[in-house]
């Protein structure tokens, strides 16, 4: 027993110093040439794979991934379903995103159509024969001013489809043509308070202005006085007529300060009103530039010519527009006779004598229209009055800019006075018996 003790011991201690000498002995060049070549990249063995087969199939079995969770690798195609789904996904995306851009693009030329179809025309050389056809030879009635020789008088009629008024003026002397630059450059200034010129026509010893038209407009000589009926008037309430006044102050401020250049024909024979809110535009504006300053027929005393004034500017219409506002307030003719009795001869009478007279004395309520029924702010009408008197001095008179901010500032107060005034509509009264 003793024997086959030692006997092993030493077997065991022979093995440990083969062992401890295989490792200290230099390894041969074959040998790390062995160890240097990288291996081929063989299947495992196939205990190794049988056993980790072995391994995964209860896992599998069980439901439990094998693979790592911080790490995610793509083997092949993708399960039964899962492709299929993304791809039509994807597609529908592409198709969606496709048909959004061709939709948008779409609109957008859309609009771009519309708004250059919005835009306004530039005004046209019209030739003669066409102004012609749409006038019946210029032998169909005209409309606005005093007789059918007043440059304020115009043609109604029909001018490509939309309707003009067609003014018949004189053209500056030594003007054979209208300038094509300059008509172009008046096109580009727009205004709600300006009616906007359509076109020109040179003809021998006149030139013809066509402004665009709204349906049913008429002028504001027209609108305060009705030759068939001296009590009408379409102007019936205070808030009407101080409407029409900041509209046109509006609009000869923006010539003035916007457009460079002046007005020259400020009149109420030259403001057409329209429906919606009656609201007022100015027509003549470019004829300061093409027309002459005024027709030999209607120089003279006219009452809205500025004293010692024969050419357009912008303190000539500023006393224009002074006049215009009083005869708004008033109803009256900016100028008339009146028969006097001591001396038996007939009188001319000025609105601003009338004017200045009710102002200094403080009876501007008795002055102003009787037609409004006494149904009208008085301390806004007295404010108006000082305006347009200040407007029509002799001197020193004001800037439109200065002059539409008082107008605008008296319409807004007039408004607020509407409202409070107004009869409300929430309550019925019953006059029946009980």
């Amino acid at each position: 027993m003793l024997c086959s003790d030692a006997v092993a011991v030493r077997s065991r201690s022979w093995a440990r110093s083969q062992r401890e000498r295989a490792m200290c002995k230099p390894r041969s060049s074959s040998d790390s040439d062995a160890l240097a070549s990288p291996r081929p990249a063989a299947a495992p063995s196939s205990r190794r794979s049988s056993s980790s087969s072995a391994k995964r199939r209860p896992a599998a079995a069980a439901g439990v991934s094998t693979s790592s969770p911080s790490t995610s690798s793509y083997s092949g195609a993708a399960p039964s379903g899962t492709g299929t789904g993304t791809g039509t996904a994807s597609a529908q995306r592409r198709g969606t995103t496709s048909s959004s851009s061709t939709s948008s693009a779409s609109s957008s030329r859309a609009s771009l159509a519309a708004a250059r179809a919005s835009l306004p025309d530039p005004p046209v050389l019209y030739p003669f024969q066409e102004l012609a056809a749409a006038t019946n030879s210029f032998l169909a009635k005209r409309a606005g001013g005093s007789g059918s020789s007043s440059s304020a008088a115009y043609w109604r009629c029909s001018l490509r489809g939309r309707d003009a008024a067609l003014f018949q003026l004189h053209p500056r002397p030594g003007a054979a043509a209208v300038d094509a630059a300059a008509l172009a450059r008046i096109g580009r200034y727009h205004h709600t308070s300006l009616a906007r010129l359509l076109g020109a026509c040179p003809a021998g010893a006149h030139l013809y202005l066509a402004y665009e038209l709204p349906p049913g407009a008429a002028t504001l000589a027209a609108c305060l006085r009705s030759p068939r009926n001296p009590s009408f008037t379409a102007l019936r309430t205070w808030v009407s007529r101080v409407q029409v006044a900041a509209d046109v102050a509006q609009g000869l401020e923006y010539v003035h300060h916007h457009a460079g250049a002046v007005h020259g024909r400020v009149s109420p024979s030259a403001v057409i009103v329209s429906d919606p809110g009656l609201r007022a535009r100015l027509t003549h504006f470019g004829a300061a530039e093409f027309a002459a300053p005024a027709d030999a027929r209607d120089a003279g005393e006219s009452p809205y010519a500025a004293p010692g004034s024969s050419e357009p500017s912008r303190e000539a219409d500023v006393y224009a527009f002074g006049v215009l506002l009083l005869e708004l307030l008033s109803g009256e003719e900016p100028a008339r006779y009146r028969f006097d009795r001591g001396t038996k001869e007939f009188q001319r009478v000025s609105v601003l004598e009338t004017a200045a007279a009710a102002s200094a004395g403080g009876s501007v309520r008795n002055w102003v229209d009787r037609r409004l029924g006494d149904s009208f702010p008085v301390a806004a009408a007295e404010r108006l009055v000082a305006v347009a008197l200040r407007c029509a001095a002799a001197e020193d008179r004001p800037d439109m800019t200065w002059v539409a901010g008082k107008v605008s500032k008296v319409y807004l107060e007039s408004r607020a006075w509407e409202q409070k005034v107004q009869v409300p509509d929430e309550f019925s009264v019953s006059v029946a018996p009980r």
